[in-house]
């Protein structure tokens, strides 16, 4: 299976995040809260709509 680009929204704990990068998948959180998880370098720290409309431009 092809790797996927996986952005999950409304998650600051990021444990959804981590579990899809064991499967090997390339994903990111994103919440308007600083992220709890361990990987702030997998976060995007603002509103997902804002990511969304902009075609995913400010993904890291």
């Amino acid at each position: 299976m092809k790797p996927l680009k996986v952005l999950i929204a409304c998650e600051e704990s990021q444990r959804v995040c981590i579990e899809f990068r064991k499967l090997g998948h390339e994903a990111y959180s994103a919440d308007i809260q600083e992220p709890s998880g361990s990987h702030p370098e997998w976060h995007i720290h603002c509103d997902v709509l804002k990511v969304l409309n902009a075609g995913g431009s400010s993904a890291p």
